[in-house]
């Protein structure tokens, strides 16, 4: 479009000369159009070698290299500097008011000066340039945006890693210690420890934070009452019984440590008694809907009487079960009966009359009662059992026979079964014959017949029957088996 514009200026120009002259005084040329004023650029001066810097090194930013836009010679502007932090590492502690105008401001040298500077004493030179000192290793994003007071600049960006050759100490806690209340007791930090060493080959020295985790009800410890705070080996005295934890940090100036912890387990003499609720209870459909509960496992340091009380912390949807239905609750073995299938938990304290344990508790799991098949009962295979008697034929007496002796077997009930899987329970009878029986309510039954008795050419026989009956909580079923006896004479 100018080309074509300039086209017809020429045009008109000739055009123009072919005419008479113009009248004195008349414009004779078109009115030009300043180009608007553009934004300034906010310009980090190239950081080199310090883009990477060790940490607890000091950072400086300069922005004394950003310009005012095109066009803005005449208008007596100047620059205003705002930088911000964009990016920290995790736990890192910087933020924009971490950033701190240099007490010199760059160009504030007339030498040196830039013809577009600002006076150094002027509020806008005040942060042309910026510092900070890193509080962690990692990566560290600033910006800068500059403003002519009516126009800003785009963003420029700057990364500085910051590493460290610097390992962080680790701190040790000691052990855990039993204390009375009003006895000074000591902490132990000694096991804490720093890899690296200074110039001369010697330990970095460490400085110790300790400070209160945990207090126990009726304590009023604060960390100001630890007494030789930032040593290895500071004084607390408990106020109250029960658990103290202190956390221990260390530092060597320019790492601390992850925390470790100690407990002081405080006592007024007389120790915290322990509550043992006993194992989970588990209660089939064959179970009885009573439950007792056992808490006799509960014990006080110093073997003083328990008291126990026990309470509901959880019942079944729809059921009706309260603290007073429980018979005996302040007692070490309970009982209830409960009122619905599912899940009961019940949670147990102890006191020696002084102290409190703290809770323990137990679940009391009753399965619905489902369809029943009953078991199928299998008293093994009939049993034949030949014996010949010893027998004489006397001339005087005549023929004579001694009886066959006593037998013994074992019968089973092992082919019995339960679709469902409950529990079978087994009961032998003697239906008929002569026998002695020994394990009437076990899966195996000893039988014993007595001798058989027999003449010379003859046969007697003893038959022994037996009536197996297994069932489970809801069902049962009989089988019945024989075991003959036969002697011969």
């Amino acid at each position: 479009m100018r080309a074509s514009l300039n086209f017809r200026n020429v045009a008109v120009g000739a055009l123009l000369l072919a005419l008479p002259l113009t009248t004195p005084g008349c414009p004779t040329g078109d009115p030009q159009t300043p180009d608007p004023p553009e934004a300034p650029i906010a310009i980090i001066a190239d950081l080199g070698e310090m883009a990477g810097v060790e940490l607890g090194a000091t950072v400086q930013l300069d922005g004394s290299q950003s310009i005012l836009g095109a066009n803005t010679e005449d208008l007596g502007l100047t620059l205003t500097y705002f930088w911000e932090v964009d990016t920290v590492p995790f736990g890192s502690a910087i933020v924009d008011e971490s950033l701190v105008a240099l007490g010199t401001a760059v160009g504030d040298d007339d030498d040196s000066a830039a013809p577009d500077d600002p006076p150094a004493d002027t509020p806008e030179a005040g942060n042309i340039a910026v510092e900070f000192i890193p509080d962690v290793v990692g990566l560290y994003g600033i910006t800068l945006q500059v403003s002519d007071g009516t126009r800003v600049s785009d963003l420029d960006h700057v990364v500085i890693t910051v590493g460290s050759s610097n390992s962080c100490p680790t701190a040790d806690a000691g052990a855990d210690v039993v204390a009375l209340t009003g006895v000074p007791v000591s902490l132990d930090g000694t096991g804490s420890t720093d890899v690296d060493v200074d110039d001369d080959g010697n330990p970095q020295s460490l400085e110790w934070q300790w400070s209160f985790s945990l207090i126990p009800n009726g304590s009023s410890l604060t960390d100001t009452d630890i007494f030789s705070q930032g040593t290895a080996t500071p004084t607390i005295i408990p106020d109250a019984p029960g658990t103290y934890i202190l956390q221990l940090k260390v530092t060597d100036g320019s790492c601390t440590s992850e925390p470790q912890y100690v407990t002081v387990l405080a006592s007024n003499g007389n120790g915290q008694p322990v509550a043992d609720a006993g194992l989970s209870i588990t209660l089939t459909p064959c179970s009885p809907s009573e439950v007792t509960l056992d808490g006799t496992a509960s014990f006080d340091p110093e073997g003083q009487a328990l008291q126990y009380e026990w309470v509901f912390t959880q019942v079944p949807t729809g059921s009706g079960m309260t603290d007073a239905l429980i018979e005996g609750r302040f007692t070490a073995t309970p009982s209830f009966n409960f009122d619905v299938p599912g899940l009961y938990t019940l949670q147990l304290r102890v006191n020696d009359g002084e102290l409190i344990s703290a809770p323990d508790n137990v679940a009391v799991s009753a399965v619905p009662a489902l369809p029943n098949t009953a078991p199928v009962a299998f008293a093994g295979e009939n049993i034949v059992m030949n014996a010949t008697a010893n027998c004489t034929n006397n001339p005087y007496t005549g023929c004579s026979c001694n009886p066959c002796g006593a037998r013994s077997t074992v019968m089973s009930a092992l082919g019995s079964y339960d679709p469902d899987l409950d529990a079978i329970n087994y009961r032998w009878e003697l239906q008929g014959g002569t026998a002695t029986l020994l394990g009437e309510e076990s899966l195996d039954l000893e039988v014993n017949a007595p001798e058989q008795p027999v003449t010379c050419g003859q046969t007697s026989q003893n038959v022994v029957e037996l009536d197996l009956t297994v069932f489970d909580c809801r069902g049962a079923d009989n089988d019945t088996v024989t075991i003959t006896f036969t002697c011969s004479g």
